[in-house]
C-alpha cells in the first residue's frame, strides 16, 4: 500500500491528453503509470489501464494496482459498480461489498416480497463519541421471502455497531443502523464476499493444533 500517497497529472503528448499517476510502495519507490484520456463517458467501455488510472485519483488512491483490477473484475462478475463505491478497499487486501449493494443483489433475486424495519429506542444510556443520539437504539429487520414459511429477523443494536469514524454514523445513526441491519439479513438470502470482520486475519497459518480435530 503507497505510503507516501499518489500524484495525478493530466498532460498533452503528441495531440492526445494523457492521464498519469504515481504510485509509491512502502519501500518509497515510484512508478509512473500512464493512460490515454478515455474518449467514451462509458466508464465500461474504457481500457483497464484508463479504469485503474481515474480509480487512482479518487477513494483507491492508496490502494495497490492488483487490488484494483480485482475490484473492477470482482464488480463487474457481481452486476456492481466500483465507480458508485458498490465496492471498496478494506486496507487489509480483501474487497468489501457495501450495504447498499447487497440490498441491492438481493433484490435482483426477485426473491424477496417483503421488508419490515423497526427501531426502537431503549432508553440506555450511551456515551458513544461524537454520536448525536443519546440513547441506544434496537433495530428489527423482517424480510419476508418467496417460498420461505417464515421470514429472516436480524436485530441489531447501536451500541454495537457505532463506527466513530464514519460522519454517517456521527450525525444520522438510526439510518445508518437501518440500512446495516437490512443489508445483513439479506446477506442469508444473497451472500456476498467475505468481509474483513468475518475472515480470519490475512497471513494466519493452521495446523493440527489450530484446527478442530474429529472425533469418533
Amino acid at each position: 500500500m503507497a505510503e507516501q500517497g499518489n500524484t495525478t497529472a493530466l498532460v498533452p503528448i503528441e495531440g492526445e491528453y494523457v492521464m498519469t499517476v504515481n504510485e509509491f510502495d512502502q519501500a518509497g519507490k515510484k512508478t509512473e503509470l500512464k493512460a490515454v484520456m478515455p474518449t467514451s463517458p462509458d466508464f465500461k467501455q474504457w481500457s483497464i489501464m484508463q479504469q485503474v488510472v481515474m480509480l487512482k485519483k479518487g477513494p483507491w488512491k492508496l490502494a495497490p494496482v492488483q487490488e484494483i483490477v480485482f475490484a473492477i473484475a470482482y464488480a463487474n462478475s457481481l452486476g456492481l459498480d466500483i465507480m458508485t463505491g458498490d465496492v471498496f478497499s478494506t486496507g487489509d487486501g480483501r474487497i468489501g461489498t457495501s450495504n447498499k449493494a447487497k440490498i441491492k443483489l438481493a433484490l435482483a433475486t426477485g426473491n424477496i416480497v417483503g421488508i419490515e424495519t423497526e427501531i426502537r429506542d431503549t432508553g440506555e444510556q450511551l456515551n458513544l463519541a461524537g454520536c448525536v443520539q443519546k440513547t441506544d437504539l434496537e433495530c428489527t429487520a423482517t424480510i419476508h421471502i418467496k417460498g420461505w414459511t417464515k421470514p429472516i429477523v436480524r436485530k441489531s443494536r447501536l451500541s454495537r455497531w457505532y463506527k466513530p469514524k464514519n460522519p454517517n454514523w456521527v450525525g444520522n445513526p438510526e439510518h445508518m443502523l437501518q440500512l446495516n441491519t437490512v443489508a445483513h439479513a439479506m446477506e442469508y438470502v444473497n451472500p456476498t464476499a467475505t468481509e474483513s470482520d468475518e475472515a480470519p486475519p490475512v497471513g494466519t497459518t493452521y495446523d493440527s493444533t489450530t484446527i478442530p480435530q474429529r472425533t469418533t
